[in-house]
């Protein structure tokens, strides 16, 4: 499946309501990207979470978590495998990558309370997480904002998606094919707008 494939269908699969399934799809647009962004890195580990961390600044606004939350320091108390976070303490790219890309690859159940929050239809975003018990809950806008870096990855200019397939931010709709490799077209998008009012809970 490519790129454009792998998008399309994590769309359709959030629209029928299978989050675990518009996850693992948008992990697997994310993977290609990675691997075509970073040819000479071999760890599949190494180039996803590097491509995480390199657009940072499009995952924030794009859903996956609250303004002002600090995505390159903030560090989770949670166990991961080689996590690739400087100090060898999770970040959020390490969750993404250990926990939904790994778990959906291997055909495993994710691992009770790092299940995906449903609140994209809404009006505010979530990010939920749960850090005394060592777990952390993503809002399922998280698939938008990973989807996001795939489409507007340079990399990605020649793909296609579904006719009439499209993100949003805020008020702006973005046609999905019309959107390929224009990074820099959303990041003036977000300069121009900065996110509002977003909601942070946390839970024992």
């Amino acid at each position: 499946m490519n790129v454009g494939q792998s998008v399309s269908k994590a769309i359709d699969e959030w629209e029928a309501g299978d989050l675990d399934s518009a996850m693992m799809h948008a992990c697997n647009a994310v993977d290609n990207t990675a691997k075509r962004t970073y040819p000479n890195m071999f760890s599949s580990n190494a180039r996803f979470t590097r491509l995480l961390r390199d657009n940072y600044s499009i995952l924030g606004p794009m859903g996956l978590v609250v303004p002002g939350w600090d995505l390159v320091n903030y560090r989770f108390n949670i166990k991961l495998d080689n996590p690739k976070a400087p100090g060898g303490v999770p970040d959020t790219a390490d969750v993404i990558y250990g926990i939904h890309r790994c778990c959906h690859s291997h055909g495993e159940a994710l691992p009770e309370g790092f299940e995906l929050f449903a609140d994209a239809r809404g009006e505010s975003t979530h990010f939920f997480h749960d850090i005394p018990g060592g777990k952390v809950r993503l809002s399922d806008r998280a698939i938008f904002a990973l989807l996001a870096v795939v489409v507007y990855a340079p990399v990605n200019k020649a793909c296609q998606a579904k006719d009439g397939y499209y993100l949003t931010y805020y008020n702006n709709k973005m046609i999905i094919n019309e959107s390929w490799g224009r990074m820099s077209e959303l990041k003036s998008l977000i300069e121009s707008q900065p996110p509002g009012e977003m909601i942070v809970e946390e839970y024992e």
